[in-house]
């Protein structure tokens, strides 16, 4: 499977902004994405060390999702989104190509991605022989790149499929009727009010770049990563789906009362996930907004405090049976976009109960599987 590897720089203003490389595995607290509709799309990103950020004067970090992104930067995406390999020996020959911007620190940014870009057939250059690396790229070139890049990880849309955006540009409208049968752009329309319109001419944004690469990455690359006794896995979202699914209902109470659920869920159980790295007792899950929570083995095996769904009142002799699974339908659906493309959910058989918010996990990036203790 495919890997998205996205770090990203920016001419802002005449000025070169460096954007700083965000460790893999670590979740950063950019300033400026609370409450941002593409903000689970670039905490995705960020935790797997694909976007980076902007360090600001104060030590602080932000991401500028509304900056708009130029084609060099977004030839990089593309290209570590396929996982295609660089080196110095890929050399633009494009005549507009610029010395590379950190020669100490990323020397292959900007001419060697862009090398790459063009020879894939990702991202080609102009009729008059030039690249345009500073050029603005429009939603709907970024549309066609992602869905390029992407191949047949896609489906192809119906003849007779309509959606919401319009697909007659005779270069990229079948490009974008795909990425938007196939989910890409969910994401983005979710956020259009009722009768509201979405410019696909106008020019892309890091957010929205974000959040269409994260989606083609749920589909195309390893989501879940786990590492227990045995060593580590990584899953793809099809390696997910191709285990043993286990469905069950399940909500939520968070400490004011307020319950979501019951609702019908299906994943993977948390003991056949363990099993893959030799068992254990103990499970820490993080999530790509740095969330983590811990389980004992009881929890893994499905102890959990129970709740009753109307009156939030706890179940002491509850009989039912509970399983604690990482999720990704929700009512035989996938999770919107905005929760991330995994969870922890605990189920059973009925609509009868709910537990802890705090036992549920968004946004799932990795599992961690401690061995039981060594008998004395």
């Amino acid at each position: 499977m495919k890997r998205i590897r996205i770090i990203m720089g920016l001419l802002l203003a005449a000025v070169l902004v460096i954007a700083l490389a965000v460790p893999a595995s670590a979740a950063v607290e950019f300033t400026d994405i609370d409450d941002n509709p593409y903000e689970a799309g670039i905490l995705n990103l960020s935790y797997r060390g694909f976007v980076g950020g902007y360090q600001e004067a104060d030590d602080t970090w932000t991401f500028r999702p509304d900056n708009p992104l130029q084609r060099q930067q977004f030839a990089k995406m593309a290209v570590l989104t396929l996982g295609y390999p660089v080196t110095a020996a890929d050399v633009s020959t494009f005549p507009d190509t610029p010395a590379a911007y950190d020669p100490v620190n990323n020397p292959l940014y900007p001419g060697s991605y862009v090398a790459v870009a063009a020879a894939e057939g990702i991202i080609q250059g102009y009729t008059n022989g030039n690249f345009g690396f500073v050029d603005h790229v429009t939603r709907q070139q970024a549309i066609s790149i992602v869905v390029r890049a992407a191949g047949t990880a896609l489906d192809e849309a119906p003849a007779d499929y309509v959606g919401r955006l319009d697909h007659s540009n005779q270069y990229h409208g079948a490009n974008i009727k795909k990425a938007e049968y196939n989910g890409l752009l969910d994401g983005i329309l979710d956020q259009l009010g009722e009768g509201a319109t979405w410019d696909a001419t106008a020019n892309a944004t890091r957010g929205e770049a974000a959040e269409i690469l994260s989606q083609v990455f749920i589909k195309t690359g390893k989501i879940l990563k786990i590492t227990g006794p045995s060593g580590s896995v990584e899953l793809s979202m099809a390696e997910l789906k191709a285990m043993k699914a286990t469905e069950g209902y399940g909500g939520s109470k968070n400490r004011l009362g307020n319950v979501t659920g019951p609702s019908l869920y299906k994943g993977v159980a948390i003991k056949d996930l363990m099993a893959l790295v030799g068992g254990g007792a103990t499970a820490n899950v993080v999530a790509t907004d740095g969330y983590t929570s811990k389980y004992s083995a009881d929890e893994v095996n499905g102890a959990f405090a129970v709740f009753d769904p109307a009156t939030v009142e706890e179940i002491a002799d509850y009989a039912g049976a509970l399983t604690m699974i990482i999720a990704y339908f929700v009512d035989n659906a996938p999770f919107p976009s905005s929760k991330g493309a995994l969870r922890v959910a605990i189920v059973g058989e009925k609509q009868d109960q709910v537990t802890d918010s705090k036992k549920w996990a968004s946004q799932l990036a990795e599992i961690t599987v401690q061995p039981a203790p060594a008998a004395e």
